[in-house]
């Protein structure tokens, strides 16, 4: 069967495109999106579906004339095809220093941003991503080794609106095919596409994930393997539409809002205790944050077990607060200073802490491209030297009486007044967190590292460290 019958049928199963008048494809150029455009394009001239198809693409600039020549490919692909061709230009790194977040997770909100305002010009009720079922495969394993519950591990769904509130809807044709599949149709139609060199960069998790464990799961352990996370997935989301049904009636015997009565959540069935939060936190904020395990489990034990006045910190800016009987969900005033944290920072791997989820990586000095990492570079990333850095590292808050060596500056100085010198309101100081380990502090997260862990022409090793908004999901790879 081709791949051409196969993704029809998704796009029919699941309803795609029903009701749908106008699609956007987001093009990046490699091989997913040209073989998405090639494929919905082919059914509109068939007549199998009644779409009129837009292409879309945006130029992150993050690799500066491989990005451009990426521009160039999709425009003379569009043209050829005859298919409308909306392509912008944005700059990432601006993007990522006024808004934090990981380059990976500024990259993907602005291109949802832009795919969005494209379809919302053009009057279009859907737009088409190339996610296959390999990167479904990845997404689900990210979220596993971040320790995603069932909510996480159902992995991204054929549709879904592109924005909180929008009608316009996210689809992804391609999420049960094959890479193999979709080169074989790239082969069989003659049709070119480019390769993306950051999907081989090792400072990314999600590379790492992709070029690395995944393989040693499949050579070492389950050839498999990846077959058996798709069935996982399938699993739970199956699992969480019932429960989904289960937990909205369980959140209106104890939700009000964005409140929940403490007692009579004690008597919800542990397996939908984290879909009611949901629910609660959904009545705060149209974003509704994507907890991990660890987030769903400190709520549970404010509701359960805390006491009048107590609180803990979410990602998002929220924060759940215990009065009497009630737990109440809320932003958190930009005044009021988070309850302070400490977590252990895995290396490899990553921590959560204060609203941000600090990753760190160890590559051999040789095999890092300082060139490309200063080109993406903002002030949520830095490299150090991981010898000097020792360990074992801890994310936490600042504490009074903190103080280290600030790169460049020449002597110590204590984190508070060296923050007051860089002109911080009292409220930003106060969220400000660090990376510590060995004999002090290695990072003030956000502004400078320390002098003794730089890099030098003696390193051997480098430790590369990320922060990015803690809220920020990775459905979207």
């Amino acid at each position: 069967m081709s791949l051409y019958s196969d993704v029809l049928k998704v796009v029919r199963r699941h309803e795609l495109l029903d009701g749908v008048r106008t699609a956007v494809v987001g093009v990046s150029g490699g091989p997913d999106s040209v073989c998405l455009l090639d494929l919905l394009a082919l059914m509109a001239d068939r007549g199998d579906i009644s779409v009129r198809v837009l292409a879309a693409h945006l130029n992150h600039g993050l690799r500066g004339a491989e990005s451009d020549e990426d521009e160039r490919f999709v425009r003379e692909l569009a043209a050829r095809k005859g298919v409308p061709l909306a392509a912008e230009r944005r700059d990432v790194n601006a993007a990522r220093s006024s808004g934090g977040g990981s380059i990976e997770e500024v990259a993907r909100r602005e291109r949802y941003s832009f795919l969005a305002s494209v379809a919302r010009e053009a009057g279009a009720e859907a737009v088409a991503v190339g996610h296959n079922a390999g990167d479904q495969v990845e997404t689900v394993l990210h979220r596993l080794v971040r320790g995603a519950g069932i909510n996480g591990i159902r992995g991204m769904a054929p549709a879904r609106a592109i924005e909180s509130g929008s009608d316009v809807r996210l689809v992804r044709p391609l999420l049960q095919s094959r890479r193999s599949e979709i080169l074989g149709h790239l082969a069989e139609r003659g049709l070119p596409f480019r390769e993306d060199s950051s999907n081989r960069d090792p400072a990314f998790m999600r590379n790492r994930i992709r070029n690395e464990l995944l393989p040693l799961l499949e050579s070492g352990y389950n050839p498999a393997f990846g077959e058996a996370l798709l069935r996982l997935s399938r699993s739970a989301a199956d699992t969480y539409r019932l429960l989904s049904d289960l937990a909205d009636a369980e959140a209106g015997r104890c939700v009000r809002g964005g409140a929940i009565d403490a007692e009579r959540f004690g008597s919800v069935p542990d397996a939908l205790r984290p879909l009611v939060i949901d629910r609660a936190v959904a009545s705060v904020t149209p974003d509704a944050a994507q907890f991990d395990a660890r987030h769903y489990e400190a709520v549970i034990g404010l509701v359960l077990d805390g006491r009048t006045g107590s609180r803990t910190d979410l990602p998002g800016g929220l924060a759940a607060v215990r009065s009497g009987d009630v737990v109440t969900f809320a932003k958190r005033p930009s005044g009021a200073p988070p309850a302070p944290v400490a977590v252990p920072l895995p290396v490899p791997g990553e921590a959560d802490a204060g609203g941000f989820t600090v990753t760190a990586t160890v590559l051999d000095r040789g095999a890092f491209d300082f060139d490309a990492f200063m080109r993406t570079k903002t002030r949520y990333d830095e490299v150090m030297d991981a010898g000097a850095a020792g360990g074992p590292l801890v994310l936490r808050s600042r504490r009074d009486g903190d103080a280290f060596r600030p790169l460049g500056a020449g002597g110590r100085k204590k984190v508070g007044d060296f923050l007051t010198d860089l002109k911080l309101p009292a409220e930003e100081r106060d969220r400000v967190l660090v990376v510590a380990g060995g004999d002090g502090l290695l990072w003030v997260v956000g502004h400078r590292i320390d002098e003794r862990a730089k890099v030098t022409p003696e390193t051997k090793k480098v430790l590369v460290l990320g922060a990015r908004d803690a809220n920020a999901t990775e459905e979207d790879g």
